[in-house]
């Protein structure tokens, strides 16, 4: 007989008498009994639903939080969380084991409630001849609505070394009248998904609309930023409880794919409405720049302190302090914006104009009934060719103004890729994908080191001269030029990653891309 490590679940009658059913049968099994008690179970992952991604669940049972495996329910770890927060980030966690296991799913998403229910639980100790524990067996009854009239849930723990009992104590189950159907705790958690309406995996920061190449472009931009927008409005309504900071950097990508689609589209959309449009989303990203600057820093604070000598680490204190209060009135001043009137109307005039079906007047718009595919090829080649020129032309020295050009380039090539994704094959798309991050990882850590240079030097010059600041400013300075030669770093590998790029491969790819619709 195959012996099970893992806990076994069944689904029995809710008359299910376990001693009394065991009561007379041939295998020595006695029971003891655990007082019943009410349970409230919590169910957390992270809004973009990183732990059933990777089949893990996250519950939160008498004050302790587990880490489970769907598939057969093992405990992977467990910690005390006397607390019961709406959501909480993996790092807080003081138990190193369970600690490791959430940051290991995610570092910067927060784990969020999204399911409690009441139970009731009933346990017994299996024990053998020797009145030695072999099994541990539990009954829970979720309340109606959630599991259904006369449904209970068994789960049957295995104890090392008597795998052999619990299969026995198993297949003696499953010969009860009461005995309904074999479960896991994958059916139990689904179970309660279905019980809270709460559709797993349902969000992703990028267009999910699949593309028809014969459609006009016309009719696929506005499906395409339809998406986007959609994007849009699910974080924004996340943003002023600052439960974590990746709505608002998921936002601002939405937004920024927005301007630089709307880039793309001269002479498919009418020129006053893009003008104007392009305008109002260049806007909306100004209004975040200083909050996601701030919040970059202080996901950062750690390692900005270890960048100095352990002397000088705790006078970086004020600044970060400093750093917090203003984090908290930009992200009120952007919160009431996103309820204002304004806002308001800035969205909705948005969608009415995406959801417009009248015909594209082809005096003003042109190119409007020109296919998808065409475009798509078209604009994703043009954008590739201009990465490669442009790269090409950076002086050895790279400077400053070259890499920021030039990651501003490779950004409107990504969206240009992500936004036609769903048009080409998707193993040779992630390729290039891959390739160009490369590139893009190098200038993003440059630009995002020039920022937080530029920013420590602005803060500095506003610094007050007193001798209580001293340290701190000593502090600051040693930063800014730890940052300097982190960026310096930076720039030395840039043409190495930018010869990466431009290669043959890469543009036997980009081909490859083309090649289905030319």
């Amino acid at each position: 007989m195959k012996t099970s490590l893992y806990p076994l679940f069944f689904f029995v009658s809710d008359t299910f008498d376990i001693p009394a059913f065991f009561k007379g049968r041939p295998d020595s099994f006695s029971f003891q009994a655990e007082p019943p008690k009410s349970e409230t179970l919590r169910f957390y992952d992270t809004f973009d639903w990183k732990g059933w991604n990777q089949k893990k669940a996250i519950v939160h049972c008498g004050y302790r939080l587990s880490v489970v495996e769907m598939k057969n329910g093992r405990e992977l770890g467990s910690a005390s969380l006397r607390k019961i927060p709406h959501s909480f980030f993996a790092g807080a966690i003081g138990e190193k084991t369970i600690a490791t296991r959430l940051l290991n799913l995610s570092k910067l998403r927060a784990f969020i409630c999204f399911a409690t229910v009441e139970t009731e639980v009933k346990r017994w100790r299996v024990l053998d001849e020797n009145q030695k524990t072999i099994a541990s067996i539990e009954l829970r009854s979720i309340q109606s609505n959630f599991q259904g009239p006369g449904k209970i849930t068994v789960k049957l723990s295995p104890i090392r070394g008597y795998g052999k009992e619990l299969e026995t104590v198993a297949e003696h189950l499953k010969q009860s009248p009461d005995y309904l159907e074999k479960s896991s705790f994958l059916d139990f958690y689904t179970t309660i998904l279905a019980a809270t309406a709460t559709v797993p995996a349902n969000y992703s920061p990028k267009p999910s609309f699949r593309l028809k190449p014969g459609n006009t472009i016309d009719k696929s931009a506005r499906e395409l930023l339809l998406s986007t927008l959609e994007v849009i409005h699910t974080n924004e309504q996340w943003i002023p409880k600052n439960i974590d900071t990746e709505f608002l950097h998921d936002y601002r990508v939405a937004t920024r794919r927005t301007r630089s689609i709307l880039a793309q589209l001269k002479g498919i959309f009418p020129p006053e409405e893009l003008y104007h449009y392009k305008q109002a989303f260049r806007e909306l990203g100004k209004r975040t720049n200083n909050l996601r600057d701030q919040d970059v820093y202080l996901i950062q604070a750690k390692k900005f302190k270890d960048l100095l000598p352990i002397s000088m680490r705790d006078s970086l204190d004020p600044f970060f302090t400093d750093l917090r209060n203003r984090h908290k009135k930009e992200l009120r001043t952007f919160s009431r914006y996103l309820g204002s009137e304004k806002y308001r109307l800035l969205m909705q005039e948005w969608e009415s104009f995406l959801k417009n079906e009248t015909s594209p007047d082809l005096k003003t718009t042109p190119d409007a009934e020109k296919k998808t595919s065409d475009v798509a090829v078209l604009t994703i080649q043009k954008a590739w060719k201009k990465v490669i020129r442009h790269g090409r032309n950076i002086s050895r020295i790279a400077t400053d103004t070259e890499l920021h050009a030039l990651r501003l380039d490779c950004k409107k090539l990504r969206y240009l890729l992500e936004f036609y994704a769903s048009l080409f094959p998707a193993k040779t798309l992630q390729s290039v994908v891959r390739q160009l991050k490369t590139l893009q990882d190098n200038l993003g850590t440059f630009v995002d080191l020039s920022v937080q240079q530029n920013y420590l030097d602005d803060y500095l010059s506003h610094l007050e001269s007193t001798a209580k600041n001293i340290p701190f400013a000593a502090s600051l300075g040693g930063l800014v030029t730890a940052l300097y030669h982190e960026r310096e770093k930076v720039r030395s590998h840039f043409h190495s990653a930018f010869d990466a790029f431009d290669k043959s491969e890469t543009e036997a790819l980009f081909n490859e891309l083309f090649n289905k619709y030319r």
